[in-house]
């Protein structure tokens, strides 16, 4: 609806309607999750120096743990930004919502990646039969749920972030048709 009127729109005259953010409370709700994503990542990632954790299969995860971090990290910026904004072009709300849409995206791809990686190394633990040196250690036992824990998250708040982009395209869409109806 809203990509549909910004380009079937007439080119002319007067200020570009500024529209209110429909998905304010949303995207606070994104930040916590993104907080709560980077905080399970970050201990995930610690988690292998402070027990000292000698599984080499089950270290590949802490890349992806720390890899999760970051970007939950950013996104907590960008969506603070995003917060922030109370009022928008429809152009402004349109990039917010590919961003937004941009980002679920990249997370579930990300999440595939960190599923990969689990059960590589998950194959690598539990179908050989002798386990290597520090794998049947209840530490990496601890670890590995602690990855699956990250990547459940990962998931959970990529798919909210994709409910969030089309809350907001539909938002901005029902405002832009009120808009219209105004003129």
């Amino acid at each position: 609806m809203m990509l549909r009127y910004l380009f079937t729109k007439q080119p002319g005259g007067g200020p570009a309607p500024l529209i209110h953010n429909p998905v304010r409370w949303w995207i606070l709700l994104l930040i916590c999750l993104h907080m709560v994503l980077f905080l399970v990542a970050a201990a995930s990632f610690a988690f292998p120096s402070m027990w000292d954790l000698y599984c080499v299969q089950l270290l590949d995860n802490s890349t992806y743990c720390a890899v999760c971090a970051a970007v939950a990290f950013a996104m907590i910026f960008y969506f603070s930004l995003l917060s922030c904004e109370t009022w928008g072009t429809e152009r402004e709300w349109a990039v917010a919502t590919v961003v937004t849409m941009s980002m679920a995206i990249v997370d579930l791809c990300t999440a595939g990646w960190g599923m990969f990686v689990l059960v590589t190394s998950s194959q690598a633990i539990f179908v050989e039969e002798e386990s290597p040196e520090g794998c049947d250690d209840w530490k990496a036992y601890f670890f590995y749920y602690a990855a699956a824990v990250v990547i459940t998250a990962h998931v959970t708040v990529a798919v909210s972030c994709a409910v969030v982009a089309v809350f907001l395209t539909r938002g901005v869409g029902t405002q832009l048709e009120e808009l219209r109806h105004l003129v």
